[in-house]
């Protein structure tokens, strides 16, 4: 096998070829024909490479259109991320995991080098799907959908055994994960200038305070009742289906520790204010009910309701991160990043959250 593409534009026909044939994709006597690569993202500040493949076929059949993910090869980005094996856990994610579930895209093949902690993930293209979009936010239907989906991720991990078999999936307070208390305190600075039109004054105390508080935040979750967490569980990374079906991607940062981290994360950045006012109280309870379904027991409604709060909270590292990796010219990255920390710090002020701090 010839070492790996860095960028989707370096991937050839004979690379792929023998990728597909590998992931059992494409049988022995099937070739890919030609293959034409189109970048797909930009500016938002995602730590890789998105791209579709168009690909024709001689010999026999296989997907015209493939997503290729491929890591960032930018050393600034791969040094601060490198202790916490991003890369290493989404590609053992779509090896391991992916295949026990229904709510993420096909992997047609992942191939790694995980001593540079490298990959390349081939994937099915979701792209006949509506994506979620969250500068625009998220209707109470979708966001139940989306919840509900999150739930059944969670519960199929609850407590489980099999976590202990993911020996790269950290526990959500581990070292790896602990480094974010450094780089959000490098990062607040800058994240308070760029951000100056959306920032509430009132609120840069509990900014302030955040940075020293993220090491008890963290094992606050670890402490709660351990699932596989998304951790990046954003409309962005959601695309919704004519039903009620939801699929997932981005599983770069999963990490083992409490679910309602998730929940938390997505109910404070990717639901309009007005929309979670009205409907939170019907979201959540609609979550806890899907994980009772899915057979979770012992987990209090009032208790998650608790640990609700702990992920409203800990969810703002996210934008003060994503300064350091931020187009500031692209118009999109910055309304998606001014509407986040708008709703963020409504839902911080909503839940009191600033009593979760020391």
């Amino acid at each position: 096998m010839t070492s790996l593409p860095t960028t989707t534009a370096a991937v050839t026909a004979e690379w792929l070829t023998t990728a597909l044939r590998s992931g059992g994709t494409i049988n022995a006597q099937t070739t890919v024909a030609t293959v034409e690569a189109k970048n797909m993202g930009a500016g938002i500040g995602f730590m890789g490479e998105v791209g579709r493949l168009e690909v024709t076929y001689t010999g026999g059949p296989g997907p015209k259109d493939i997503i290729c993910k491929i890591p960032t090869q930018d050393p600034t980005i791969r040094g601060m991320l490198g202790p916490a094996r991003v890369f290493e856990r989404e590609a053992r994610f779509y090896s391991e995991v992916a295949p026990q579930l229904s709510i993420v895209p096909q992997a047609y093949a992942v191939m790694a080098e995980y001593e540079t902690d490298d990959y390349v993930l081939l994937m099915q293209d979701l792209g006949h799907l509506r994506e979620g979009d969250q500068s625009v936010g998220v209707n109470a239907k979708d966001a139940m959908n989306a919840l509900k989906t999150v739930a059944r991720l969670h519960a199929e991990f609850w407590e489980s055994p099999r976590l202990n078999s993911y020996e790269w999936v950290p526990a959500i307070n581990s070292d790896g994960m602990k480094i974010g208390a450094g780089i959000y305190e490098q990062s607040l600075p800058g994240f308070l200038q760029v951000f100056a039109h959306a920032i509430d004054a009132d609120m840069v105390p509990l900014m302030e305070k955040f940075g020293s508080n993220v090491h008890q935040l963290l094992d606050r979750f670890a402490a709660m009742p351990n699932t596989i967490v998304h951790f990046d569980y954003r409309l962005d990374n959601l695309f919704f289906g004519k039903g009620d079906d939801v699929w997932v991607i981005d599983f770069q940062t999963s990490s083992r520790g409490g679910g309602a981290y998730d929940v938390g994360y997505f109910m404070s950045q990717s639901v309009p204010i007005d929309v979670r006012r009205e409907h939170e109280g019907a979201l959540l309870k609609g979550y806890h009910d899907e994980l009772v379904a899915n057979g979770v027991t012992g987990y209090a409604f009032d208790q998650f309701m608790e640990d609700y709060r702990v992920g409203v909270l800990y969810g703002w590292i996210i934008p003060v991160y994503a300064v350091g990796t931020l187009d500031s010219s692209s118009e999109r990255a910055m309304a998606l990043w001014t509407e986040v920390i708008k709703r963020a710090q409504a839902a911080m002020r909503d839940h009191h959250v600033a009593d979760l701090m020391n």
